[in-house]
């Protein structure tokens, strides 16, 4: 098991320093791995990852870096990622990639009506030169977030100190993104930024015919279910 965690480090490591961009990219700070310790749904794996994320985030607040990228192990960023997500222009800022077990389904998506804590998934095809959050709220995942300093710098009574924290609703991830959204920071998610998650979904999957024909099921499934929605004149 640690094995494994080792070489997904060292894969995700690769791709963050190989990025084609003019900003230093400092020596990634690595979280400790679980040694197997925590099974599947174990509460106390997601207390874990969420300790994890703040350790990175109070490293980096020691730092004199600009801003925290933030890359889960089991994601592999295109080479332009990072001078995408930082020419947005957004305190926080990230790309898109899919769910576990389904390639076709990106993590990412506006939030949910009556429900701002929570997102609606897009599929890929819906995120093709697509950037969102100007003038929506938006939620997703944390695995390719890019985090200006002044998110952790400025201080708000109102949400207190901006950390993660676990949320039996939605995850720390989803929480997150609300609660900057709340604290009136600019977030967008991109569509320009599709990163690979391994291991059912590396980035050289999204050249596959397997994942072509995917998106043509989901296109259609769409399509049928807006048929279903549409009254008869």
């Amino acid at each position: 098991m640690r094995d494994k965690y080792a070489a997904l480090i060292s894969n995700a490591t690769e791709y963050v320093m190989d990025q084609d961009c003019d900003v230093e990219v400092r020596k990634p700070y690595v979280t400790s791995d679980y040694g197997g310790k925590y099974k599947e749904g174990d509460s106390s794996r997601v207390l874990a990852i969420t300790d994890r994320i703040n350790a990175c985030i109070d490293a980096f607040c020691e730092s004199d870096a600009t801003h925290l990228w933030l890359i889960d192990a089991d994601i592999e960023v295109p080479r332009h990622a990072l001078r995408t997500l930082l020419n947005l222009n957004a305190d926080v800022a990230s790309g898109i990639y899919c769910f576990h077990n389904d390639p076709a389904i990106m993590m990412f998506g506006r939030a949910a009506e009556g429900n701002p804590r929570m997102f609606k998934p897009r599929g890929l095809s819906s995120w093709v030169g697509v950037t969102l959050g100007e003038n929506e709220r938006v939620g997703g995942g944390n695995g390719c977030m890019l985090i200006r300093r002044r998110v952790f710098d400025i201080y708000n009574p109102a949400i207190k100190s901006l950390r993660f924290v676990h949320a039996p609703e939605g995850g720390s991830d989803l929480y997150f993104w609300y609660r900057c959204q709340e604290a009136g920071f600019k977030c967008r998610i991109t569509g320009d930024v599709l990163a690979g998650h391994t291991p059912y979904a590396p980035l050289k999957y999204y050249e596959s015919e397997e994942f072509r024909v995917k998106q043509r099921e989901f296109a259609e499934f769409q399509e049928e279910a807006k048929k279903r929605l549409t009254p008869s004149p």
